[in-house]
């Protein structure tokens, strides 16, 4: 529409001006004429520029551009009305003014053509054209042709109304028609991409669903094909073979083809069995882990292990059996019983020599020393000589025995080993000068070299100087008996890496090259000869190597037959100094006052007796509440803190102890327990301790454990102290019916933890220390509480008093007594009231024999 008024907005200012001009207004009126000829001229402009920036303008404001655009439309009409009324007054009704009347009307007929779709718009046009016409025909005189005019020009008028009318309804229904044939146009577009998107994205889910489908059945495939365990698909009727894998070709050594034509029956060990089998899994839809035998295809039994399935396959009913090839593992379960049964043999036969050796060394030791004591009667010649043998012949024979005890500690592995100072040189002198004289009968000599002054060779030396003793006594001893009339030598020197080495060297027989792999085996000698002619059992030499190699060392020996032999060890032994010569402890310099919680009166007897002997100051008391009083009342510099305390612990308490305001909030907690395992140091730290002692412990470790924390600030990372020599652990193992648990040959106390009371006793110059400790210990109601507890069947009572038994057990060095107390913890949980009595009894039992031995430690320690 913009577009086809172009010529219009030319057109409007022509007519004007050709009115005008032909009219002679601009003689007549000229100030009207020109200013509505340049009116006319800026509306004309106006529109063309509305026209031609149509794009720009329309799309950002159309009402405004429409108010424009039409608002000078209308204002052109405006101003061609008044002209033709201006006209009609000055000329009246003359050709001229009919002519331009006549251009009126055709202004009017092409505002209803161009745009009749805007009927307010063309309507608002002829009205601004015909009404000043109008208007100036009533009042102009003329007689009968001018009231023809008038009412022509009424009649024309309302019939460019009607036809504008007209045109616009045929305008808007056309353009309505067209639009929603586009509507419908666009909305069938619209459907067939729509139509063809669901057709794409079916097709397309039906591939990806197919291609999804090939790879599931793929990886079923691969599944089947690639599993570990034989599948086997197959009728349940005839047990006929529809599908293997290739495990099972393998496992049953048939071709895949073979087994199509088999049927299970045909190679299983038991039909009847298998049928049954078949049946319940039909039944139950699967069938789990029952065991059956089949042939292999050369002939061979395997043991099988089948989780059967009912499914369905190609359509028809199938079962699914997947079958583990457990042969070998029967094999080892049988090699594994096999085993154990040896072990089990192994250790009654070592524990029988323990036992007999035991046995039998008492009365040897009695025959030896009735003839000691038979030898200073004054017997003749003779029958001294008989005495002497028989005293020669339980000593040989306790030798022997004590060979077979000490191997059978091996076997059990108790064989134990002292870590104390010993003088290594002295020590290979008295050997030396012991096996000097048997030499010296033999016609051999025995000579010790030992380096001289000045040498690294150490003097004093840590080790088990016993342990050392009997090896070196069997290797020197060795060399004598198979030196006549030649030369033996003792050689010891530091090597480069630190390691003593000691050599045993002589001009004896040799060993034979047959013998020498087999030297150090168990009742292994040089021939079947050698035992008739020299003596011996045999194992001297297989206990010298396992008893330096459990001391960290090695043995071995270079020998030819007839040229003698050098046997050697190596052993690594730290320095040591003279007993009594260490320097003195020197005190702590800034940990005056230590506060301990302790509840167990005997546990806190012991730990301030060790504070004291350390210089300390110390404040005991029973419970974390009397631990925050005592922070309440005075200061103190650590604060050693048992965990399990009635009413507040030791947990609980140190965690306020962190709430309270600097210093009291950073003072060092180290925690005392009986639980040496991670999850206790972790708990420890997480209520804000510093570190942990494992009762019982050492004094050494007490005080390493409060030296470390002088001066160190509190919140540090905390550490876990343990005992240098921690007692047994505790078997989890549960006891057999009727019996209670825990008896064993091992002793009574522990002679570590005995010393270490014993040193905190001198240390504190208290000679009394352990008689009262003992007093302490034998005058708590242990067993009276754990009766009390059993009548009233109160678990948790019985559980907490074994704890605290145990912990003070522990701190007396007693051994058996505290893993007892940990059993009953444990059959506290869930176990009858029955068995928890059977073991309180053996508890009773065993705290007897505790205060018997340690009321006879404290004799021996008391002063005279």
């Amino acid at each position: 529409m913009a577009w086809r008024a172009q010529g219009g907005a030319i057109l409007h200012l022509a007519v004007i001006a050709f009115v005008g001009l032909g009219a002679g207004l601009q003689r007549t009126a000229p100030v009207w004429f020109y200013s509505s000829l340049v009116l006319v001229c800026l509306l004309s402009i106006s529109r063309l520029i509305l026209i031609w920036r149509f794009d720009a303008l329309y799309d950002s404001a159309p009402r405004l551009w429409q108010a424009g655009f039409f608002g000078g439309l209308l204002a052109t009409c405006g101003i061609y009305g008044g002209l033709l009324g201006f006209l009609l007054v000055h000329h009246g009704l003359t050709v001229f003014t009919l002519f331009a009347v006549t251009l009126g009307v055709g202004f009017s007929i092409m505002m209803v053509v161009v745009y009749s779709h805007a009927l307010r718009v063309v309507w608002a046009g002829i009205l601004l054209i015909w009404v000043p016409l109008l208007a100036t025909l009533a009042a102009v005189e003329g007689g009968h042709p001018k009231d023809l005019i008038l009412w022509g020009s009424a009649v024309g008028f309302v019939y460019l109304l009607w036809v504008a009318l007209q045109q616009y309804q045929e305008r808007w229904e056309g353009l309505s028609a067209r639009h929603q044939l586009a509507l419908r146009a666009a909305d069938l577009e619209g459907a067939q991409v729509e139509l063809q998107q669901a057709r794409d994205g079916l097709e397309r889910l039906v591939a990806e669903r197919t291609l999804a489908l090939e790879r599931t059945s793929q990886d079923y495939r691969q599944i089947f094909e690639n599993a570990h365990d034989p599948i086997i698909i197959f009728r349940p009727d005839d047990e006929q073979v529809l599908n293997v894998n290739r495990r099972a070709c393998e496992i049953y050594g048939f071709s895949r083809e073979e087994f199509l034509r088999l049927s299970l029956a045909s190679i299983s060990e038991n039909v009847v069995r298998g049928q049954t089998q078949i049946r319940e899994t039909l039944q139950k839809g699967v069938y789990h882990n029952f065991e059956s035998t089949q042939i292999r295809r050369d002939g061979s039994r395997m043991f099988l292990e089948i989780n059967a399935s009912a499914i369905e396959y190609e359509g028809r009913q199938a079962i699914l059996s997947i079958n583990r090839d457990v042969t070998e593992r029967r094999k080892a379960e049988a090699l594994r019983l096999a085993k154990e049964a040896a072990e089990r043999t192994a250790q009654a036969k070592t524990q029988f020599l323990i036992n007999m050796s035991h046995e039998i060394r008492t009365p040897m030791a009695g025959v030896v020393g009735l003839s000691d004591l038979l030898l200073a009667t004054g017997l003749d010649e003779r029958q001294g000589g008989y005495a002497r043998l028989i005293q020669s012949s339980a000593v040989s024979l306790l030798r022997v025995i004590d060979d077979i005890l000490d191997f059978s500690k091996i076997e059990a592995g108790k064989l134990t080993f002292e870590d104390v100072p010993f003088d290594l040189r002295a020590l290979l002198r008295d050997i030396t000068e012991l096996l000097r004289i048997g030499a010296v009968a033999r016609g051999t000599s025995l000579e010790l070299f030992l380096p001289g002054e000045g040498d690294p060779l150490p003097d004093w030396v840590r080790g088990d100087p016993g342990r050392l003793r009997q090896v070196l006594i069997n290797l020197v001893g060795n060399a004598v008996k198979f030196t006549d009339g030649g030369a033996v030598s003792v050689r010891a020197g530091l090597e480069e890496d630190g390691r003593i080495r000691i050599a045993v060297e002589d001009t004896g027989i040799g060993i034979p090259v047959e013998a020498q792999g087999r030297l150090f085996e168990l009742f292994s000698q040089g021939d079947d000869s050698t035992s008739r002619r020299f003596g011996g059992t045999g194992l001297g030499l297989a206990i010298s190597k396992r008893i330096v190699e459990a001391m960290g060392g090695e043995i071995g020996f270079e020998s030819a037959p007839g040229a003698g032999s050098t046997f050697w060890i190596r052993v690594g032994l730290e320095r040591g100094t003279p007993p009594g010569t260490e320097a003195p402890a020197e005190l702590p310099a800034r940990f005056r006052r230590i506060l301990t919680a302790e509840d167990n009166p005997v546990n806190q007897l012991v730990i301030v007796e060790h504070l004291k002997s350390f210089g300390y100051d110390v404040t005991s008391v029973g419970s974390g509440l009397e631990v925050l009083e005592a922070l309440e009342k005075g200061s103190f510099d650590l604060i050693l803190m048992d965990c399990q305390m009635p009413h507040l612990d030791g947990y609980e308490t140190s965690q306020r102890i962190r709430q309270l305001p600097e210093p009291l909030g950073r003072i060092p907690i180290v925690a005392l327990t009986a639980h040496a395992i991670p999850e206790e140091l972790d708990r420890c730290l997480a209520v804000g301790m510093n570190a942990f002692i494992t009762k019982p412990f050492r004094g050494e470790a007490l005080r390493r454990t409060i030296e470390e924390w002088i001066g160190a600030e509190s919140g540090a990372a905390g550490t876990a102290v343990d005992d240098p020599a921690p007692p047994p652990p505790v078997p989890a193992a549960r006891p057999r019916e009727g019996k209670a648990w825990g008896a064993t040959d091992e002793p009574t106390l522990d002679p570590r933890q005995i010393e270490s009371l014993r040193a905190a006793g001198r240390e504190s110059a208290n000679p009394d220390f352990m008689a009262k400790l003992v007093a302490q210990f034998r005058k708590q109601p242990y067993i009276a509480q754990f009766r009390g507890a059993l009548e009233r069947g109160d678990r948790p009572a019985l559980a907490g008093r074994a704890h605290a038994l145990k912990g003070t057990g522990l701190f007396m060095g007693a051994v058996r007594l505290p893993r007892l107390c940990s059993h009953l913890e444990h059959l506290c949980q869930d176990s009858p009231m029955e068995e928890c009595r059977r073991q309180v009894d053996a508890i009773e039992a065993e705290l007897l024999k505790v205060f018997r031995e340690l009321e006879a430690v404290a004799e021996t320690a008391a002063p005279c």
